[in-house]
Formats: structure tokens, sequence, C-alpha cells
């Protein structure tokens, strides 16, 4: 079993996100424990940061690193680094940065009619699957992709996001 760093800003975290530190956390673990892309066995730990942004930050980002001038729920920037092995035989694995903004996600949590709980976790999953090679390009890639957090989702109490309507 790999052992996950995350870094974070605690204080960041727990005014802006309902999850709180430990839950991005345990969100984080369990979406690389299930996910497939990538070979967790090969690893015996495992890093990223997550980062919360304002929506003109987003934005910026948004707009240099996709060409789109407009804020965002999640960026994730997947790590090159490959895979590191210390003097004591210790494999890491830096997976990547996670970023996303509590302006939209909540937002969009109104606006989809879910709590912000729920679509935080499944932004955190949704971000994570990224990091871990996932995309969502092509119908059957998104298909696996969506499929997949369903599944972690579910594991975690939060129902299927893709069923969840609009509020009229």
């Amino acid at each position: 079993m790999f052992e996950l760093t995350i870094m974070l800003s605690r204080d960041e975290c727990e005014s802006h996100c309902p999850l709180g530190a430990a839950g991005i956390k345990t969100h984080c673990e369990r979406t690389i424990d299930q996910q497939t892309s990538l070979d967790i066995n090969a690893v015996d730990q495992i890093e990223m940061s997550v980062k919360l942004l304002d929506t003109e930050s987003m934005r910026a980002l948004n707009h240099r690193y996709r060409d789109k001038d407009s804020t965002t729920n999640v960026l994730s920037f997947e790590s090159v680094i490959p895979v590191l092995t210390d003097e004591h035989n210790q494999r890491f694995l830096v997976l990547g940065d996670l970023v996303l903004c509590p302006d939209v996600i909540a937002c969009e949590a109104i606006a989809q009619g879910k709590s912000e709980f729920a679509h935080w976790a499944h932004m955190i999953v949704h971000g994570t699957l990224h990091l871990c090679g996932y995309d969502h390009l092509d119908p059957d890639d998104a298909t696996e992709m969506e499929n997949l957090e369903i599944q972690i989702l579910s594991g975690c109490d939060v129902a299927n996001p893709y069923l969840t309507r609009p509020v009229q």
C-alpha cells in the first residue's frame, strides 16, 4: 500500500472546502487506489499538491494552459517526473498538481441541485483521475472515466453525479 502526501494549506482548505483537508486526502487516496491507469504497487509513496484559487486566478490559469478565457472548477497538471528511488529503496511518485476554484464549485453545486460536499467530492475524484492519466476527450474514454468516478463516489456515499439534474 502506498502512502499519500498532499501539500495544501489546511487553513485555506478548512474555510473553503466542506470536505476539509482530511476529506480531500481520503478522496484522493480512494481514487488513486481504485484507478487502473497507474501501477501503484510499483511505488511506496505518492505526492501531490492541492491548491484553491479565486475565480480570477483560475481564469488566468485556464487561459494560459487550455486557451479558454473563462474560469473553471478544477484543473489538473500531471507531473512529468519519473518514479524516484531514494537511498533506502523507497520509490516516490510525484503525481502532479490539483487546482480547484471554491466559488465555481459552490455555484455549480447550486445550479446542479447537489450538495456542496457531493460536488467537491466529485471534483476531487475527477481531478485526481486526470492526474492518473484519465481523460474524457473521446466518448469511450469519457465513459470509462465517468464509470470509475461513479464507482469511487458510491464508495464514499456520494450519489452518481451524472444523474443529478439542474434545479429549475
